[in-house]
């Protein structure tokens, strides 16, 4: 979970974002998809900061809220502390009435790149005495650790706890080294202070190790403040360093920088501005050389004037600072050429942000450099590197400035080239660890110096985007081979330098040789670190084939990564579209040479994926427009029927256009505005911009007039449209809103998170809402999230709050799962996805009949543990259901038992039991080693389907074969009674005997 600030305005956020790039240049593969042979064009800072806006805003408009429009103060600490106490779900825990133990989640990847990462470390030992430590964090989705040198990882986050890191350190002293600590908190642009709604993840203090990384706690002088507010200083660490002589622990917090001397205990404030931690543009850097001596970076725009510029401590003590770059006279700065100030166009100083970040060389500690953002553009055909460069000497007391020799490469390219900060969001500074002339600055790519940056021959392109030569008469818009745009840290191998490891907004990479020439376009041969699970998705997918025939091919749509394909049980992920991806959804999937994909990207992008085509499909004309861009909301939206897949239903804003023929619609024509929608959802404004369609959901099976949507809005509202295929255009859905939402919206609005339906029966729908609260006339009211009803179309329904012991989380998302128990019996269970987790509850109209109390239980244990679920998908047929979560990737578990009947009348019948022309007999009922079992005269079946559960339900043996006499091995069962199953393939016939294990 991440701390989200009070966005009160917007309009000054400059959130910068990965790659916001729709097609790429890609050719057709073997193993791939075909994403268009379009140049990619990479946004202006502008529309950068237009999306950095819009992505804030729909986020905050799920939280807030809905009466007040402020975010709730306090809800993410209780939040967290009601999530502790509801209980994992497992096998017979009183209370509970599942029959079943908890379900096995299983990751689902990506495996083969990461989400956003600041922070990655070698342990200083590594590579010595069998150690292969290294330790990351991800930006959203926690601390991890690796103890084979990044081959696999494990996720280290304490249970319980935020999973936002952005910095970590190591005691480096000997017989200390075990000792980590580790911080989150990331200031996406220029500000962070909750009057601009800045700082999007923050964090919660500090955590710290004792046994190299394997467990991690609170260090509890730094919790501070309330989770959603950006209030102390702890909120946001850039840095954090341990003074190798005395072990001193120095953390460069927001506005701060605190010192403790006691490893961790307590920490004092030895540098520190006259205005709060919280104040605007308090971005610090801080390094401690071999001996103790310790030098500080304050921002250009930092608030007190007279504190901006870089400092050095003998001891680090308070008061103890003198400036040596930085200062102020008459407006001029204190050394020649120094332009980290920030002025405005008279020369007045201003507070407008100038990062600085600062680097040692390891070889030569009395050589430091210094990097800030100079103010300038490096876009258009003048465009300048957007960083300078300083070196200082203080063997000598001389310092050189290497500004003019910034990177600035031929072929020009917004975004990419000069050297791009993206407003200080990616910058990175450091120097090999063997040679104080080779030095390493980052921006949107990575760049390599081996002189230092005295001159411009010397330097070259190795990491971010591709570049193409300086003979290239293009300059297309690519990654680099196995790296990604956006660097944010490199660090080094201890006992080869010229081993690195790349952090970027991608995950990480390694490279063997960072010197490496191998050629003018790419002299970096860089692997791409796997099993580092740490992506963003904002929904996720699933294919929907005949029974019989499942795959586990999943798609998603991830924040900065776009979208990506995952086929089969294969983790390791193939892209499929770039940008912000938003929903996504697979018509087919047969193979590399057969598909059909759906992806979106922000604002309004949605592209069909097919074998050699890659076309954007969504109206061309008569959208509703974004003020600043594109048309829809930010996470662009749509609904494509999966038992049906010529059905899609795209929404804009409060709009739906309807197309029947997904695999041939085109932008220009096959589209249909279903006007009837726009004017019931937002009758005074149809075409406006101020309601938005979040959830669309279409009734399982065969489509059949009978069949059903439901849309839920962003205003509180849920309709339903009958017969969605067919309907007029004008035809208006019908308001099946809660009465209690009616009430509540008629002076506040909530969002709605997701709808799920019965995959049996249509009339059963569970609607869940993301506002942590709203308070109306006064009075705040959380017992709003979950409804459920089971007459959905009738002309009124009823419906019931369940929320039961799950009121205070943010519901994301929802799933309704038809199954049986080991015996037959059918029952029902329900899973919602939160800003802490995932939950399940069982038979909830069985409860309710029974007047009893809903319980939820916490689902996937330490697997899941407290992720944010954004989004579910499901598929009735086999019980899979897929799980989405912003900075952990994705999950699935298979449900035992699927029990899908849908209502239309089209699903599978339930199979004919122990026919004696199927199976004859199973022996003995009593066995220590193996079940015999014998077939009958049944020869058309094809192949059978043996399993073997316990009395929870729990799938313990499972293979196939033919249609033939065999034996199954049951001897590593432990002793108790089982139930064996064999089940013909086409699922008509089925063999059940119970027999006890001895």
């Amino acid at each position: 979970m991440n701390k989200v600030i009070t966005a009160a305005s917007l309009t000054t956020v400059t959130v910068i974002l990965a790659g916001i790039l729709l097609f790429s240049t890609d050719t057709q593969e073997n193993g791939s998809i075909y994403r268009g042979n379009k140049p990619r064009k990479k946004k202006t800072q502008a529309e950068r900061a237009f999306f950095s806006q819009q992505r804030v805003q729909y986020e905050y408009d799920m939280l807030k809220d809905g009466g007040t429009g402020i975010f709730p103060i306090g809800v993410m600490d209780r939040e967290l502390a009601m999530a502790r106490r509801i209980p994992v779900r497992e096998q017979e825990q009183a209370g509970w009435l599942s029959p079943f133990a908890d379900n096995t989640y299983q990751a689902a990847g990506p495996a083969n790149f990461g989400g956003r990462t600041r922070a990655v470390a070698f342990d200083v030992r590594f590579g010595t005495a069998g150690n292969n430590v290294i330790i990351a964090g991800a930006v959203s989705g926690g601390l991890f650790r690796s103890t084979d040198g990044g081959s696999s990882w494990t996720k280290v986050t304490p249970d319980n706890e935020i999973h936002n890191v952005t910095a970590i350190a190591q005691d480096p002293r000997t017989g200390k080294q075990n000792i980590w600590y580790a911080g989150g908190g990331e200031p996406l642009g220029n500000s962070a202070s909750p009057s601009a709604g800045g700082a999007f993840y923050l964090g919660n203090g500090l955590f710290k190790s004792t046994d190299n990384g394997a467990t991690w706690q609170r260090v509890t002088s730094t919790f501070q403040g309330s989770l959603e507010v950006f209030d102390a200083a702890f909120d946001i660490v850039h840095k954090i360093v341990v003074n190798p002589v005395n072990g001193h622990v120095y953390v460069a917090g927001h506005r701060r920088l605190l010192r403790s001397t006691d490893e961790g205990v307590s920490f004092q404030e030895v540098f520190v501005g006259s205005q709060p931690a919280a104040a605007d543009n308090g971005q610090m850097d801080v390094a401690v050389t071999s001996t103790g001596r310790v030098y500080l970076a304050v921002n250009g725009g930092f608030a007190d004037q007279d504190l901006r510029g870089l400092w050095v401590s003998a001891t680090g003590n308070a008061n103890s600072w003198t400036r040596f770059a930085g200062g102020q006279t008459v407006n001029q700065d204190s050394i020649q050429g120094w332009r980290a100030n920030s002025y405005n166009s008279s020369g007045a100083p201003t507070t407008a942000a100038k990062r600085i970040i600062i680097a040692l060389a390891p070889s030569n500690n009395n050589i430091l450099y210094a990097m800030y953002e100079n103010g300038l553009s490096q876009e258009g055909t003048n465009g300048s590197p957007e960083a300078d460069l300083f070196k200082f000497d203080f063997s000598n007391s001389t310092f050189t400035n290497l500004s003019s020799n910034m990177p600035n490469f031929p072929g020009q390219r917004d975004g990419i080239d000069p050297l791009a900060l993206q407003g200080g969001y990616n910058m990175l500074l450091t120097v090999k660890p063997d040679n104080p002339n080779v030095v390493f600055v980052g921006g949107t790519n990575l760049y390599r110096s081996t002189n230092g940056f005295s001159n411009t021959t010397s330097t070259s392109w190795i990491g971010g985007y591709k570049y193409w030569g300086a003979s290239a008469t293009t300059f297309p818009v690519a990654n680099y081979d196995n790296n990604h745009p956006d660097i944010h840290n490199l660090v080094f191998d201890p006992t080869n330098p010229n081993r690195a490891l790349c952090a970027t907004d991608g995950g990480l990479h390694i490279t063997d040789n960072i010197m490496g020439t191998d050629s003018e376009t790419l002299p970096v041969d860089w692997t791409m670190i796997t099993g580092y699970q740490t992506t963003q998705y904002y929904h996720v997918n699933l294919e929907h084939r005949a029974t019989g025939n499942q795959v586990n091919n999943f798609i998603g749509g991830m924040q900065d990564n776009g979208a990506y394909f995952r086929n089969g049980n294969v983790n390791d992920h193939v892209q499929a579209g770039s940008g912000d991806g938003g929903a996504a959804a697979i018509g087919k999937f047969i193979n590399f040479s057969d598909y059909t994909l759906f992806v979106t990207s922000q604002l309004g992008t949605l592209v069909r994926l097919t074998p050699n085509a890659a076309n954007a499909i969504e109206p061309s004309s008569g959208l509703t427009a974004n003020p600043g861009g594109g048309e829809g909301e930010f996470v662009t939206y749509f609904s494509l029927d999966n038992d049906n897949p010529e059905n899609l239903y795209y929404a804009n804003f409060n709009r739906i256009f309807r197309t029947t023929n997904a695999t041939t619609v085109t932008a220009g024509s096959g589209w249909t505005e279903l006007t009837g929608v726009a004017a019931k959802t937002n009758a005074n404004n149809p075409s406006g911009n101020d309601i938005g369609i979040r959830a669309i959901k279409l009734s399982h099976g065969p489509y059949t007039p009978s069949s059903t949507m439901y849309i839920g809005t962003t205003e509180g509202r849920i309709f339903r449209l009958n017969d969605p295929r067919n309907a007029a255009p004008a035809t208006q859905p019908v308001e099946i809103t809660p009465p209690a939402i009616n009430t509540i919206l008629n002076s506040a609005r909530v969002c709605v998170g997701g709808i799920a339906i019965n995959p049996n029966d249509d009339n059963e729908i569970m609607v869940v809402y993301t506002n942590y609260q709203v308070t109306v006339g006064g009075n705040t009211r959380r017992d709003f999230n979950i409804w459920i009803t089971n007459n959905a179309k009738s002309g009124n329904p009823t419906w019931t709050m369940v929320e039961g012991n799950l009121t205070l989380p943010s519901i994301r998302s929802c799933a309704i799962v038809a199954r049986k128990d080991a015996t037959g019996n059918e029952f029902t269970e329900y899973y919602v996805g939160t800003s802490v987790g995932l939950y399940s509850s069982i038979s909830i109209r069985d409860s309710l009949a029974a007047n009893k109390s809903i319980v939820w239980k916490r689902e996937g244990g330490r697997t899941l543990n407290y992720a944010v679920v954004t989004s579910l998908a499901y598929r009735p047929q086999d019980n899979v259901l897929l799980v989405g979560t912003h900075g952990n990737g994705m999950y699935f578990t298979t449900i035992p038992q699927p029990n899908y009947k849908p209502n239309v009348g089209t699903g599978v019948n339930d199979p004919v039991r122990n026919d004696k022309n199927f199976i004859r007999f199973s022996y003995p009922t009593i066995t220590s080693n193996n079940l015999e079992y014998r077939v009958g005269n049944m020869f058309e079946v094809k192949e059978l389907v043996i399993q073997v559960y316990n009395l929870n339900g729990q799938l313990l043996l499972k293979r196939t074969g033919g249609y033939q006499n065999g034996s199954i091995d049951v001897s590593r069962l432990s002793r108790g009674t089982y139930i064996l199953t064999i089940t013909s393939n086409d699922y008509k016939q089925q063999f059940v005997k119970k027999f006890l294990k001895n």
